[in-house]
């Protein structure tokens, strides 16, 4: 083995599963991570991959320090994913561990949360040898031919490396950029995932929807596909719009995967047994001429699947007609966020619908009779308990006229995303922000990788509205929670873990 590549849970690597009341793992491998190992591959090295939350979940004795120990040819290098903030502790627990047992081994952190606080990451944990910002395509196949093979280029021209470039000197980035375009993305290999220990587990835990979810014999697979990068929106409380990817990645808005290599990827998902496609980004987005030639070519080629998407916002009937008569509905799932039953409050957190549109919406999903999972969000800027009764008259709504089969419903609280425009403008939206540093990400990790016995939802969110406290939010918590309990269709309580 030239190279490792773990994603880590958010807890520590010695999580215990089995005994102990966990709040998620956050078990996701981020989509851009299958292209670059697969790259990795192409190029000649011998890759391998860990998910550290399903290996404990399928075995809750394993022992990532053991596992290191025990391979017969030790990695050169090794390549950890902080993309989401969730898993800054967890992360740095991967690290410290594989640099305790393999000294000589060099560690290289990276994704959307690395890319926003890669400088201090570098300053405050030793183990982590070098950060990548932004797309990481080009600085890997640089920086493994520099570790594991032959490289003539130096790290210091390495672009979008983050390094320390000497004692008791700030990390600093290198002067050259990089961002990957739409032709090396199409030329990426993003669906092969043999590499990946309990591969199958893994495209288990992918699966949305209706159906029973098991890791040990999995029936039922499904697979996260980048379909291109970026955004157009710059949702409030979400740190990976068009303004983050602008400032961390050089990206301004979408990058697009060309439609047939796309429908080349969900081909080989579907001669391989997966029931369901989830796509990365919402195609509902892209301009019409891709939808169409998209839906059109895998009606042409006879490949029929299950497809999971999240609509930004709302799609067209035109777009739900090409979808409902290309999936196969009984594995297919959308997910759509209205946020609030307060059209204000929608709006203001980039949501840009009525709620008359939005049941306009569901009564066409409704008659193709697909499967959805509608998403509030309990303590987003302006939610108060007078707009809360909005949400839980909207929310009774949609129960009453929506198939209680195909409907799922979740009200959570959001957490403070680094880089979102909340984060970033917090006397805009009225708040008090307490997440500003990555160290205050990381206690929140690690403070909240495990559900204590009282719970006031709501807390440890990294922002508190100056006219909300947290104590209005449980409240609010407690009546979803019993009109939750009331509800024929599978409608989730507020969750009581972070």
């Amino acid at each position: 083995m030239d190279i490792l590549y773990i994603h880590p849970a958010k807890q520590e690597v010695e999580a215990r599963y089995d005994k102990f009341r966990s709040c998620p793992p956050y078990p996701f491998i981020p989509v851009g991570v299958v292209g670059f190992v697969n790259m990795l591959r192409a190029e000649g090295y011998q890759v391998r991959g860990l998910n550290l939350p399903v290996e404990l979940l399928q075995r809750p004795t394993f022992s990532l320090r053991q596992w290191l120990k025990s391979q017969r040819i030790l990695p050169k290098l090794v390549l950890i994913d902080l993309h989401w903030y969730e898993h800054s502790f967890g992360a740095m627990s991967v690290a410290q561990t594989v640099k305790e047992t393999l000294p000589d081994t060099t560690v290289v952190v990276g994704g959307l949360t690395t890319s926003y606080f890669g400088e201090e990451i570098l300053a405050d944990f030793d183990y982590v040898d070098y950060a990548i910002r932004g797309d990481a395509e080009e600085p890997l196949r640089q920086l493994a031919a520099q570790v594991v093979g032959k490289g003539s280029s130096q790290v210091n021209d390495i672009p979008n490396l983050i390094q320390r470039p000497g004692s008791g000197q700030r990390p600093e980035q290198n002067l050259g950029f990089y961002f990957a375009d739409a032709a090396t993305l199409d030329s990426l290999d993003f669906v092969s995932m043999d590499w990946l220990s309990n591969q199958r587990a893994y495209a288990a835990l992918q699966y949305s929807g209706a159906g029973l979810m098991t890791l040990r014999k999995p029936k039922l697979l499904s697979h996260w596909l980048t379909v291109g990068r970026g955004c157009v929106f710059d949702c409030i409380y979400c740190g990976g719009g068009k303004e983050s990817h602008s400032e961390l990645a050089g990206r301004n808005g979408y990058v697009l995967r060309s439609p047939e290599g796309v429908v080349e990827d969900v081909a080989r998902l579907a001669k391989e047994g997966f029931q369901q496609v989830n796509l990365s980004l919402d195609i509902a987005t892209y301009p019409a001429k891709w939808w169409r030639a998209f839906f059109a070519q895998l009606r042409n080629d006879g490949i029929r699947i299950g497809i999971y998407n999240e609509f930004f916002q709302l799609p067209s009937n035109d777009f739900i007609d090409e979808l409902c008569k290309t999936a196969d509905l009984a594995h297919t799932e959308v997910a759509i966020s209205p946020l609030s039953g307060d059209e204000e409050v929608r709006r203001k957190n980039g949501k840009f619908y009525t709620n008359e549109r939005f049941l306009r919406m569901l009564e066409t999903l409704k008659k193709y009779e697909v499967p959805i999972f509608i998403y509030f969000s309990l303590n987003l800027p302006g939610e108060t308990p007078q707009t809360f009764k909005k949400t839980l008259y909207l929310a009774d709504q949609i129960g009453k006229t929506y198939p209680h089969h195909l409907l799922r419903m979740l009200n959570p609280c959001h957490t403070l995303d680094p880089m979102s425009p909340m984060s970033r403008q917090p006397d805009s939206f009225g708040m008090n922000v307490q997440f500003t540093t990555f160290r205050d990400y990381y206690d929140y990790c690690k403070g909240t990788g495990w559900e204590p016995r009282r719970v006031v939802r709501g807390q440890h969110r990294g922002f508190e509205m100056a006219s909300r406290p947290t104590r209005i939010v449980e409240q609010m918590a407690q009546i979803w929670d019993v009109f939750a309990q009331a509800q024929q269709f599978r409608c989730f309580p507020v969750p009581r873990g972070w």
